[in-house]
Formats: C-alpha cells, sequence, structure tokens
C-alpha cells in the first residue's frame, strides 16, 4: 500500500507541476490596453462587439449575448478609471446599442432584445452606468438607472429568490441562474451607494442572505459555484454607510468560495501541456481563469479594510497573482486585429474572454504580493 502511495505522490509532482507566476505591474498594464485595443477594433459601429471568432478558419462565428454585451461595457469603464486611455469611448459606443434595446415589462423596463429579457443584462447595464457615472459625473443616465433597480426589485421574491428572466409581456418567468442572483446583488449593492434614499438596501439585503443561507442547498448547482459576481456584491455592501455585519453563515461561506477559487487556480495552473492535457484537458476560457482573478481580487479588496482574510491573505494573493500571470502569459500577440490582446481556447475567442480576462487584470494589479 504505501509503495502506492509513493507512486502517486511522485506522479501528483511530476505529471502536475504548477506553472505560476506574479507578473508585474507593467505587464498587466500591457495586457490590460492590449485587451482594450482588441475590443475597439472588433466594435462595429452601431456599437455591437464581435462575440466568437475561430482564428484558426478566419471566421466570425455569429450569436450574442446580452449580459456579456453589458459585462463588457462595465469593464471598459472601469479599465478608463484605471487610467487605461480610450477605453471610455470604446465602451459609450456600445451603450448607445444597450440604450436603443430598453423595453418596457409589466414591473419595469429591462435591458434586452426579443420578448425574453434576463435579469442578468439589466444588472450589468446598471453596473456599467454607475461606472460611467463614477467616471464622468454625468447624471443624465440617474432615472433609467432608479427605474431598471426597481425593476430588478421586483424581480426577487420575498424569500430572496431572483426570476432569471422576465417575459416583455407576461413579467417574470420564474426560471433560475447560476451567475444572475448574483449580478442583481451587486448592481442593487452599488445603486444604494449611489442613491441612499431609494431603499435598495432591503431587496439587496434579502437576495444576499438567500445567497449565502439557502442556494445551494435549494438550487443544488452543479459544480459548485465560484460566484465572482457575489464577490463584487459583498465587496460593495462592505463600502454601505451602514455596512452589514459578517456573521457565521457568512464566514463559512466565504470559506468555501475561498476554498473553490484556489483550487481552482491550483488546477488551471497545472495545465501545462504534455501529458497534463490528458489529465487536466486543455486551457480554460480566458473568461473562466479572469473570473477567479475577479474573485480572489474582490475578496483581497475587502479583505484590506476588514482584515478578515488574516493569515490567509497572502496564501489567497498568491493564487490571484498566479490567475493573472496564466491570463498574461496566454494573451495572443499578432498583427491581426482579430487576434492581437485576446485570449483563445482551442482556436476561438468571446468578447466575454476579454471581458473577465481585462477586469482581473485590473483588480488584482493593487494586490500583486510583495
Amino acid at each position: 500500500m504505501l509503495g502506492w502511495v509513493l507512486v502517486f505522490g511522485v506522479m501528483a509532482v511530476a505529471v502536475h507541476p504548477e506553472d505560476c507566476r506574479a507578473p508585474s505591474a507593467a505587464e498587466i498594464d500591457r495586457a490590460s490596453g492590449a485587451a482594450v485595443g482588441w475590443l475597439a477594433a472588433n466594435i462595429e459601429a452601431d456599437g455591437r462587439i464581435l462575440y466568437r471568432y475561430d482564428r484558426d478558419r478566419g471566421v466570425d462565428e455569429g450569436g450574442y449575448n446580452e449580459p456579456r454585451h453589458a459585462g463588457v461595457l462595465w469593464s471598459l469603464f472601469q479599465a478608463e478609471r484605471a487610467g487605461v486611455p480610450g477605453a471610455a469611448g470604446v465602451a459609450d459606443r456600445g451603450l448607445s446599442w444597450a440604450l436603443d434595446r430598453i423595453q418596457d415589462t409589466p414591473i419595469g423596463p429591462a435591458f434586452g432584445e426579443g420578448a425574453r429579457l434576463l435579469t442578468g443584462s439589466s444588472a450589468l447595464l446598471l453596473a456599467a452606468l454607475d461606472e460611467r457615472r463614477l467616471l464622468t459625473a454625468d447624471t443624465q443616465h440617474d432615472l433609467l438607472m432608479i427605474e431598471l433597480g426597481q425593476t430588478l426589485e421586483a424581480a426577487i421574491n420575498d424569500e430572496g429568490v431572483l426570476d432569471a428572466s422576465i417575459h416583455r409581456d407576461t413579467g417574470p418567468l420564474g426560471d433560475r441562474s447560476a451567475f444572475f442572483p448574483g449580478e442583481v446583488l451587486w448592481a442593487l449593492a452599488r445603486l444604494h451607494i449611489t442613491f441612499p434614499d431609494e431603499q435598495f438596501d432591503e431587496p439587496a439585503l434579502r437576495l444576499g442572505r438567500y445567497i449565502v443561507e439557502q442556494r445551494d442547498e435549494v438550487e443544488r448547482p452543479w459544480p459548485p459555484i465560484s460566484d465572482h459576481w457575489a464577490a463584487y456584491a459583498f465587496e460593495t455592501m462592505d463600502r454601505w454607510p451602514d455596512a452589514p455585519s459578517i456573521d457565521s453563515p457568512m464566514e463559512a461561506w466565504i470559506d468555501r468560495q475561498l476554498g473553490l477559487l484556489g483550487l481552482q487556480v491550483r488546477y488551471e495552473s497545472q495545465r501545462v501541456g504534455g501529458i497534463t492535457t490528458l489529465t487536466r484537458g486543455p486551457n480554460a476560457l480566458g473568461a473562466g481563469v479572469g473570473t477567479l482573478g475577479e474573485g480572489i481580487g474582490n475578496w483581497l479588496e475587502l479583505d484590506s479594510r476588514t482584515g478578515l482574510l488574516g493569515d490567509d491573505r497572502d496564501v489567497l494573493a498568491e493564487r490571484g497573482a498566479c490567475a493573472v500571470g496564466l491570463l498574461v502569459d496566454r494573451q495572443a500577440r499578432s498583427d491581426d486585429p482579430r487576434i492581437d490582446g485576446a485570449w483563445f481556447r482551442l482556436g476561438d475567442t468571446q468578447m466575454d474572454d476579454q471581458q473577465h480576462a481585462l477586469s482581473a487584470l485590473l483588480l488584482m494589479r493593487g494586490h500583486l504580493p510583495a
């Protein structure tokens, strides 16, 4: 028995080595600028962005996704606030496309095309509008922001459960989504800071409690969710003047989240080619690695104010640096504007690969290990 233990131990080290490094701030700046460059080069005149591209065949594979469009806008405004020049101009072009697709529903306005409107689309558009407001001090969209927030509030029931979509004619459809609750929670948390008199804190607290205490048991997502959007939300709620306390259920949920994030970064860092392609599979999507950096970056930001992580902070910072190090090393470089600055998996990239990778780079830049 001991012999087999030794054999498997050697295999774990030899077959699954980690390829981890912390990038420099200069490398992160270059990669962030290149990601913005890809989005700038691949946005159409009407504000629609190249959704999916196959570099091996040189083919635009079509399709579209409104939550991802709105997420790209948020990341671009985030990038401009972080000092990446030109990002806001690209975001404003994409914002025009989104604003042209605001529709009335029985519970208020929502963003999307067609009859089925996703709550995640409106939530991420809200986050983008709020980030733009912080960047420009432009208040022209304030009424729309409040109305979108009220629509999202109406999609949350008394138990804190969110409807994933709203029918344009009949209202909420009663379906569920893995990530829309975190997106909506984040949007409402931001609104409570921007418009404290509108009482968006109550639905946010109700939804947040459901995410922490009931979602995993009731909805049983598989695999378990490392919820980067909820990390954004709880980091934001910690900046409320009346910030909610972190109680025992919340601490337990955060511990599970940190464990998932750390494990997923470690697994991804072991995809080093060779035999690991058989045992670990191909590299994850740029979006997938990006969400790990986003989640970790938000928990590190919260810890910088609360000391929540204690002695675990250094370990988590190392995992986050590893994630963005992988992104820096995997970013494509090319004279082709449909390739340069993007992250590809098996020859394909989607616009959200650039979105999540960009946000991870920006978030982790201030939390690199010393």
